[in-house]
């Protein structure tokens, strides 16, 4: 970098600054006065126009007014027109109009046919001009007319007509008398009236005037034999300017030139009239001025400069003094603090200053001293981690004595010679170069791989995978942190890594555990409470007092423990990130409902009763299904637990801007206010001790928190003690255009006669599904493994499947994907009962449908809920049909063909069709051609655009092209319209919907092996 004198900055900056300024101004100078000079060239040629329009106004006139005095001499004493012999000596006499009209005066009579001429034209007497627009318009307004510019039929010039009607003394038309120009003899303007208003300025300019109409280049001044067309657009620049009608002041590029034009129309003729003069003409006055202010401010400036230079020089001599005694003692490596407090106030200052930094090195080289010592002490006594350091290069500048108890290499072995690659698994090292690269979009490699998160985010902890001298790998815990100097800029990398080993291998037991846990003790207790709960329920007839009250206790306390178990291993999966929610759209009540339902055995034990509010409102909410009643069964169950016997539980819908807020509120004692701050954390209860009343683990509000903020709300409580709490949370409404689509209602009527497979190879809990569902009224079968369950449902139909995922022969994930990749069980509803459910959700990853999940133990009344809406949505849904129709009648006829299996939506205008499908989805677009405000054919790229999975059936009164035919999936014929080929149609057009869903399923599969493959 040059380094530049102090001096010699202050004059630059001097001369810098005066030169933005003196520039500033000498350009706002420039501007201004360039386009003053502008508009007065334009306010010039525009003046110059209006002139020329004056003159072509004044002589019209004339002419009008000679026509006029002409045609009173053609009518006698009594009002009628004269005989032809006498019209002809009148026409042939000198007269003013006879010097206005050189090309020729006519007579015509009443009807508008020449009877008389000035000059001989052959076969123009005789002729009759009726039909001519101008004659039209005189014969209606009995006034004189001029006629726009036209072209002479033998001559093929442009002539204009001047017709006056001659007028009897009853109103009546009884003879047209008129006027021609020939405009290649005769301007209409006199040319020797408007050579005076030339300027030498204007007199330079161009001056262009174009028939539009005939595209002509014509002229109002001069004679012309032989018309110019004009050339095509685009061709010459000031032609297109004048046929735009180009404001005054316009800027337009002519033969490597710039012009200023001005343009106007001129009435009646309807030409148009354009100026056009050079723009550095126009500016010429205004750069002439600009260069003599240009020259007085670079004098200005010399003389700035000079006076700049001298200031620099008075003010940095001293200090240029004292910058040569520092030299001086730097080169002899002495630091002396005998700086005289000499000159003037800035040179004593620095002196003084000087001195003070003497004093103060001793004592701050001393300071570094210490505590370079400590820090070495420190890293030194730190042995069991590892600590390195690194320049900005990644090269190794510290490694403490845990790296190399961890590691195996000693200081000499990487100090200044190695980087941290040398300590980390290659492989591993690739792959979150990989990821970085991807996350930055950008590469991200060597060692920037260790450092980009940390430089970003402050530090990075991350695990890595160490690889010791000998080989062997050690897992640690790494914080990278930048460390930066004075100024902020980084200097270096800090590592400090942790061996993790035993933590890792403390992980691994626990994870083993939870997995005993989930399968082994759910399993069965899932056998136990369920087998209790028909003992109860009187499934075996009716049970001795004592032993129905054993029973009920027995019942009570496993599902208590089922409850404590999947809390326990909720809250292990929520802080492990592993719990997977299934998002689906929703209504909000009928879950509500549920819950309430759920629940009210539970307060009917205590006579609590479960109150809904009236007029709930219709909401839809974008839940998972089960984790949303998890939460209603928690709020809902403390509120019952707390509500005094006999009270009530009050639950609450309400919706406020875009939020629903659910509320629950009981009668109980309330909360204390010293337990408040701890309500939703983990094993928090009120009462704590070993002999308190109300059973729980404390876990049920820290889970419910944490699954509402992963559905996207939040929860919250009010309470004042002694009168009752009220628990609420809130969720973000769906969108109208995807909930219009959904059915709330479900009906269980239906279920009489559906046959459920249940897959299970524990025979206990297998016979219990059994029972179950045989008692709420299905036909059950069971399979104890998988080929046994697929094999049955290729020679069976069944309505549902209660499948577990653990089988002894194949996995109960491979059957799903099985049953979804066959045409005939790709919507075939099923139920996974299984103790390893979150594991199966994360498998499966939303690439099936129409899956409903229950974890062991199993809950009856859940169960049975659960198969009845599964087996309600599968009979209810109705193929979604928007017919495009402007013809009511057509609409109700086609409704009524279809039947009741399809759901009906009319529209009639293409503006509402393209309304109802921004609303609500649809299966089928049944569309007309022919629509009020436009055609069907220009609403098929909405459909593409907003619905790509409809398919689009034309219903349409006449045949398509072949290439209409490619667009859409279907055309049916108004004509051959009947009801089978109507539902023939929508039908084969639904079908293909669906099979392209499950190739597309399939393709996805496949894409997924691959990218784990590579």
């Amino acid at each position: 970098m040059i380094k530049i004198p102090l001096s010699v900055r202050v004059v630059l900056l001097v001369l810098v600054t005066s030169g933005v300024l003196v520039g500033g101004m000498l350009m706002t100078v420039h501007q201004l006065m360039v386009a003053d000079y502008e508009s007065i060239v334009a306010e010039r040629e525009t003046a110059e126009i209006k002139r020329l329009a004056s003159e072509l106004e004044l002589s019209q006139q004339q002419r009008m007014l000679g026509l006029e005095a002409f045609a009173t001499r053609l009518l006698n004493n009594e009002g009628v027109l004269r005989s032809e012999q006498e019209l002809m000596s009148l026409l042939q006499q000198t007269s003013v109009a006879k010097r206005l009209f050189p090309d020729g005066l006519l007579v015509l009579d009443a009807n508008a046919t020449a009877i008389a001429e000035s000059l001989y034209v052959p076969g123009r007497l005789g002729t009759n001009y009726a039909d001519r627009p101008h004659f039209q318009r005189a014969r209606q307004t009995k006034e004189a007319v001029i006629s726009a510019p036209i072209i002479g039929r033998t001559t093929g010039l442009p002539l204009i007509s001047y017709v006056y009607p001659m007028l009897s003394s009853d109103g009546a038309i009884v003879g047209y008398a008129g006027g021609l120009l020939n405009l290649a003899n005769t301007p209409l303007i006199d040319a020797s009236r408007t050579a005076e208003a030339e300027t030498s300025a204007s007199a330079s300019a161009i001056t262009l005037v174009i028939d539009p109409q005939h595209r002509l280049f014509v002229s109002m001044q001069e004679r012309f034999e032989t018309l110019e067309p004009l050339p095509d657009d685009g061709a010459d620049p000031l032609v297109d300017a004048a046929l735009s009608l180009s404001p005054a002041g316009t800027l337009v590029s002519y033969q490597q030139q710039r012009y200023l034009v001005a343009s106007q129309q001129l009435e009646p003729l309807g030409w148009i009239v354009l100026r056009a003069i050079s723009y550095d003409q126009a500016i010429a006055p205004a750069t002439a001025s600009f260069r003599q202010f240009l020259f007085i401010a670079l004098v200005a400036m010399v003389l700035i400069g000079l006076a700049g230079a001298w200031v620099a020089r008075s003010l940095t001599h001293p200090i240029e003094r004292i910058t040569r005694r520092i030299d001086h003692m730097a080169d002899n490596a002495r630091f002396d603090s005998d700086f005289l407090e000499q000159g003037g106030p800035e040179v004593c200052a620095l002196s003084r200053a000087m001195n003070r930094l003497a004093n103060e090195r001793k004592a701050a080289d001393n300071a570094i001293h210490n505590a370079e010592r400590f820090l070495s002490n420190i890293l030194e006594a730190a042995s069991e981690v590892a600590i390195t350091a690194t320049d900005t290069t990644g090269v190794i500048t510290a490694f403490n004595k845990g790296a190399e108890n961890m590691l195996g290499y000693s200081k000499a072995d990487v100090l200044g010679i190695q980087t941290p690659a040398i300590l980390h698994l290659r492989e591993e090292v690739e792959r979150r170069s990989v990821q970085l690269s991807a996350e930055q979009g950008q590469p991200v490699e060597g060692f920037r791989v260790f450092v980009e998160k940390a430089e970003q985010n402050g530090s990075e902890t991350r695990e890595w995978t160490y690889v010791h001298k000998d080989g062997h790998h050690v897992p640690v815990s790494l914080v990278v942190t930048p460390m930066r100097d004075s100024a902020g800029d980084i200097s270096g990398y800090l590592g400090i890594a942790e061996d993790i080993t035993k933590r890792k291998h403390a992980e691994k037991i626990k994870n083993e555990f939870i997995s005993t846990v989930s399968h082994e003790l759910r399993t069965p207790l899932t056998s136990i409470s369920g087998a209790l709960g028909l003992m109860v329920g009187g499934a075996f007839g009716e049970l001795p007092e004592k032993a129905q009250k054993l029973l009920t206790t027995a019942h009570r306390n496993s599902k208590r423990l089922a409850h404590l178990i999947n809390d326990l291993l909720d809250i292990e999966k929520i802080a492990a990130g592993k719990l997977r929610f299934d998002m689906q759209v929703q209504a909000l009540i009928p879950l509500v409902e549920q819950a309430l339902d759920a629940n009210r055995h539970y307060g009917s034990v205590r006579g609590v009763s479960l109150i809904l509010a009236d007029n709930a409102p219709d909401v839809f909410v974008n839940v998972d299904h089960q984790r949303l009643m998890q939460v209603l069964a928690n709020l809902l169950s403390n509120a019952i637990k707390f509500s005094p016997d006999g009270g009530n539980v009050g639950l609450v819908v309400e919706t406020s801007d875009n939020k629903v807020i659910v509320s629950v509120i009981d009668e109980g004692s309330g909360i204390a206010d010293s337990f408040r701050k701890q309500v939703f954390q983990r094993f928090a209860q009120a009462d704590s001790s070993d002999t308190r009343v109300k059973e729980g683990t404390g876990l049920g509000l820290a889970i419910t928190r944490e699954l509402l903020e992963h559905m996207g709300g939040r929860i919250d409580f009010e309470s004042t003690e002694g009168k009752g709490s009220r628990f609420f949370f809130e969720l973000p409404l769906a969108q109208a255009a995807i909930v219009t689509t959904l059915k709330s209602g479900q009906d269980a009527d239906h279920n009489d006669a559906a046959r459920i497979l249940v897959v299970e190879d524990d025979k206990d809990v297998a016979n219990l599904l059994s029972i179950m569902l045989s008692g709420a009224g299905y036909h059950v079968d069971i399979a104890f493994n998988g080929t046994e369950a697929l094999n049955s449902l290729q020679n069976k139909h069944y309505d549902l499947v209660s499948l577990d995922l653990t089988l002894p022969d194949t996995s109960g994930l491979d059957v799903i994907r099985r049953l979804r990749e066959h045409p005939n069980t790709a919507d075939l509803p099923i139920i996974v009962v299984s103790a390893k459910v979150e594991q199966g959700r994360l498998a499966i990853n939303g690439d099936a449908t129409n899956i409903d999940w229950l974890a062991k133990p199993i809950d009856q009344h859940q169960l049975i809920g659960m198969v009845q809406r599964q087996l309600s949505a599968k009979r209810e849904h109705h193929p979604r049909i928007l017919h495009v129709e402007d013809d009511p009648d057509l609409h109700e006829v086609v409704s009524a063909m279809a039947g009741e299996s399809f759901t009906f939506e009319a529209a009639h205008t293409l503006e509402k069709a393209r309304t109802r499908l921004k609303e609500q989805s649809f299966d089928v677009i049944l569309l007309d051609i022919g629509l009020p405000d436009g055609s069907g054919w220009e609403l098929v790229p909405d459909i593409r655009a907003c619905q790509p999975d409809a398919k689009v059936v034309i219903l349409s009164g006449v045949d398509m092209t072949h290439q209409q035919y490619e667009q859409v999936e279907a055309v049916l014929l108004k004509s051959q319209l009947s009801a089978d080929t109507l539902l023939s149609g929508i039908n084969a057009r639904i079908q293909s919907s669906r099979l392209s869903s499950s190739t597309a399923k399939k393709l996805f599969v496949s894409y997924q092996t691959a990218r784990k493959t590579l």
